[in-house]
């Protein structure tokens, strides 16, 4: 049988921690022949070996992200496919935004003005709708605890004036429930990447899950980018001002 992203990735891990076949056999309690045939991609280990061999090389769940992968097609679980499951499974979110503010945390003002330059021909009826789920998400995942945004002052500065007075209340209200920390990147600075909305979502399981924003929806990225992906938030996070600095940006607005 061909080699399978599992295979490939226990094999890695073993050499990395400088075991033996024997040894990882011993230290997860599962066999020698087991590992061996694990590792030439004879068969797939069940769940609760996975659970071993991962914990035996200190590979934080990424050995079960290998196995998920071969065994489903996703490094993701099961119940973790789409973005809802995802939003209501994660503790921590970190966001970079490139040139409007997350729709997490946009008011009603901005979102309604989002969406009639998105969609010219929507009814009254349809941007109020729209309007509604997008304002209304961020209170409705009470297991978030903490979303971290980045995003340009601009994207706040840019808007009419009311609706820019709106949406930097609005964020400073979010800030005071201590759920919402923020970091701007000031005027005349240029935020490189990401290129497009940029979601890192830690889920209560401990896994990582990365999701972009497209024209056409949000792609969520496979596991084998979150170290390459994840360093663009670094970058983004890098590009703004401290918290409260960005704070001050956004009362300057409001008053």
């Amino acid at each position: 049988m061909p080699a399978s992203s599992f295979s490939e990735a226990l094999t890695q891990l073993r050499e990395l921690a400088g075991l033996t076949q024997l040894q990882l056999a011993t230290r997860s309690g599962t066999g020698h022949s087991s590992v061996n045939r694990w590792e030439k991609g004879g068969s797939l280990p069940k769940r609760d070996n996975v659970e071993r061999l991962d914990a035996a090389l200190d590979a934080n769940g990424k050995l079960l992200a290998a196995w998920r992968r071969s065994t489903t097609g996703s490094g993701l679980p099961e119940w973790a496919r789409d973005l809802d499951a995802i939003e209501r499974a994660a503790r921590q979110l970190s966001i970079a935004a490139p040139t409007l503010v997350p729709g997490y945390l946009q008011c009603e003002a901005y979102a309604r003005f989002v969406f009639s330059a998105g969609q010219p021909l929507a009814t009254p009826e349809e941007l109020d709708r729209l309007t509604k789920l997008r304002c209304g998400r961020l209170s409705e995942l009470t297991d978030l605890q903490r979303v971290t945004a980045v995003f340009p002052l601009s994207a706040v500065t840019g808007m009419p004036d009311e609706v820019a007075k709106q949406q930097a209340q609005h964020l400073l209200e979010w800030v005071d429930t201590g759920r919402v920390v923020l970091h701007v990147v000031p005027i005349g600075s240029i935020l490189v990447v990401p290129t497009t909305p940029l979601m890192l979502f830690r889920l209560r399981s401990g896994d990582l899950v990365i999701t972009s924003d497209y024209e056409d929806g949000s792609v969520t990225l496979s596991t084998d980018t979150h170290e390459r992906i994840s360093a663009r938030f670094t970058a983004a996070l890098a590009a703004s001002l401290p918290v409260d600095l960005s704070l001050a940006a956004l009362k300057d607005l409001y008053e």
